[in-house]
């Protein structure tokens, strides 16, 4: 009866005592949870921006393989023109790939990543999937050094595919120009004929594409008519190129370009000089 008595008497002194120390207790653990939730916010934050440095970086590198992808699906569409163009060609041919190119004034050339090592060869005829680019000039162990015909007073023995004449077309240090520099007036030109190999020299096989007429003019005194081309190769954008290995060229290799004060030509014994340029007519 007496602990009855006193557990009656304690309990509502308890919780006075519980109601007035509630609020000294709350001021107290304040400090302890905000600390608990300051630092749950800064982990939760530290996680998200953890998760989105992640994110960014998966995201980056898809981008990367995304591009590498791209330009691997083009390199293999250019392979596969280069393929296509090789089989359509009555020649044998090897894909070269360019590993530096100079297109400096007057000067045009570029080396490509095959040599002496892969039987290349001194006058050698290179193409793009266009047409005539050049010939090779100069040959290392690995590597070759290719003239291109926009190279300054290069030569190439041409024919018009229209009409059957024969001339030489000059290199003029233009990229996007070749030059006929005297036509005879009784001469069939116009604009837009197709200008070939003629096969002269035996240097570049007969019947490549190497450009077309898109300039005519007449001399002042109207005795003879210039003609200026565009190449028939996309010689701004190369990438990769053809050797041609004709039947006669497998088994011989031919002279180097000559070069003097007034011409580079792809076979002397068969090139005007420079101050004496012709066009034969048929």
């Amino acid at each position: 009866m007496v602990m009855d008595y006193s557990a009656k008497i304690a309990t509502p002194i308890r919780s006075a005592i519980s109601t007035l120390t509630y609020p000294l207790v709350k001021v107290i653990e304040l400090p302890q949870n905000a600390y608990e939730f300051l630092t749950s916010t800064a982990s939760n934050r530290f996680e998200l921006l953890s998760e989105n440095v992640k994110l960014k970086q998966q995201l980056s590198q898809a981008q990367i393989d995304l591009l590498r992808l791209e330009v691997v699906s083009q390199q293999n569409k250019e392979l596969r023109q280069l393929l296509k163009a090789k089989q359509q060609l009555p020649l044998e041919t090897t894909v070269a790939f360019l590993i530096n190119i100079n297109t400096g004034e007057n000067d045009h050339h570029f080396i490509i990543n095959q040599g002496a090592n892969q039987g290349v060869f001194i006058g050698q005829t290179v193409l793009d999937l266009n047409g005539v680019a050049g010939q090779v000039y100069k040959v290392d162990i690995e590597t070759a050094h290719v003239i291109l015909l926009t190279n300054k007073n290069h030569a190439v023995p041409v024919e018009f595919l229209r009409t059957g004449i024969r001339s030489y077309i000059y290199g003029t240090g233009d990229l996007n120009t070749l030059s006929l520099p005297a036509i005879p007036q009784s001469a069939d030109v116009k604009m837009g004929d197709i200008l070939i190999t003629s096969g002269f020299g035996g240097v570049f096989p007969r019947g490549l594409k190497v450009a077309t007429i898109n300039n005519i003019i007449d001399s002042e005194d109207r005795s003879f008519r210039q003609a200026e081309a565009e190449p028939s190769a996309d010689l701004n954008l190369l990438k990769q190129v053809l050797l041609v290995w004709s039947e006669d060229q497998q088994n011989q290799k031919t002279e180097p370009p000559l070069i003097n004060n007034n011409v580079t030509t792809s076979s002397p014994e068969d090139t005007p000089k420079s101050d004496e340029p012709k066009v034969d007519e048929q």
